[in-house]
């Protein structure tokens, strides 16, 4: 659990006992309500120290951003509100508080695959007392949209992971000559190179499946119970990959990449995968290593490279790029 959520939890327990005044609140019946709080919220069994305790206190009497200008008394060792009428919950938003929602929901509007356009426009008008400018001259930001097929599903799917609810989608792979009805457990969406993939456990191979979203036909729900996720750990699952297909069977390999001068700084700028480190480096290029199983990805992405990058071992993943570049170059032959 973050610290800065618990924190804020904290505080409201605190906010919810002051302002309480049918009874009076000692700094240990404070810290016992608190504890009790974490434990039948959280499972959190060693409850707050004295010294959190105060530290809180302090923040909440800060003035904002920092605290909540909160006007916590002391009188006989018994907390209280001076004024019975204060709460947290009413404190009025700074010009800090307001530019940060501003931002985000500026930033998150952009999003338009996901039809949030208007609702974030409620929330602003709610929350600001104005409308979103619609005017597109205006933007600061802007991301890199393309239109792929099967985005209009991400509002559904996206609604079915936040609501725990079992799927039946109607999906055909590329190579396959019918499409089929699988029963998915959604858990997460993750977009790579502009198209978006969903990650869920296929109730009939009872594991995590990856499903690209243009080749969706249709989604259904169904009245299957919905299996929480326990087995996909996002980070784990592409930690050793580029992209989002994982090879069954495959394992990590040690690949030593040649790279040519003029590709030097965009690489190092912009890494090819995490585990990235520098061998060497000189006037000729710089000789980097990479830690991963190759996939689909990964070699649609040194090939993407052209004469910049070079494969230099294993040797079987440089037999690949060699059959793949014979193969580009037959093609070519044929017109």
């Amino acid at each position: 659990m973050p610290k800065n959520k618990l924190a804020s939890f904290r505080y409201r327990v605190i906010n919810n006992c002051l302002r309480n005044t049918a009874r009076t609140w000692t700094m240990q019946d404070l810290m016992d309500e608190i504890s009790n709080q974490l434990f039948e919220n959280f499972g959190i069994e060693k409850g707050i120290s004295k010294r959190t305790l105060q530290y809180d206190i302090n923040l909440m009497r800060s003035l904002p951003p920092r605290g909540f200008d909160a006007p916590i008394v002391v009188n006989n060792g018994y907390y209280s509100y001076e004024d019975s009428q204060f709460s947290i919950e009413n404190s009025k938003l700074n010009e800090t508080d307001i530019d940060n929602i501003n931002n985000a929901i500026t930033l998150l509007s952009q999003f338009k695959q996901l039809h949030i356009h208007e609702e974030l426009s409620v929330v602003k008008e709610k929350i600001l007392g104005e409308t979103m400018n619609q005017d597109e001259n205006n933007k600061i930001i802007e991301f890199e949209h393309k239109q792929v097929k099967g985005t209009e599903f991400l509002s559904v799917l996206f609604k079915s992971i936040k609501d725990k609810r079992t799927i039946e989608l109607e999906y055909k792979p590329f190579k396959a000559d019918k499409a089929d009805k699988l029963i998915i457990h959604p858990y997460l969406l993750k977009q790579y190179n502009h198209r978006w993939y969903l990650l869920g456990l296929c109730e009939k191979l009872q594991r995590i499946g990856v499903y690209s979203l243009d080749r969706i036909h249709e989604i259904n729900h169904t009245d299957i119970s919905y299996k929480l996720n326990t087995i996909l750990d996002s980070e784990k699952y592409f930690k050793d990959i580029i992209g989002v297909t994982v090879p069954e069977g495959k394992e990590v390999q040690e690949i030593i990449l040649k790279v040519a001068p003029d590709q030097v700084p965009y690489i190092k700028t912009k890494p090819i995968h995490s585990s990235q480190t520098i061998l060497e480096e000189d006037e000729t290029g710089m000789l980097i290593q990479l830690k991963l199983i190759p996939n689909y990805e990964f070699y649609s992405l040194i090939l993407s490279y052209g004469d910049s990058v070079q494969v230099v071992s294993p040797e079987d993943v440089r037999l690949n790029i060699l059959e793949k570049i014979k193969s580009t170059l037959s093609f070519y032959n044929q017109i």
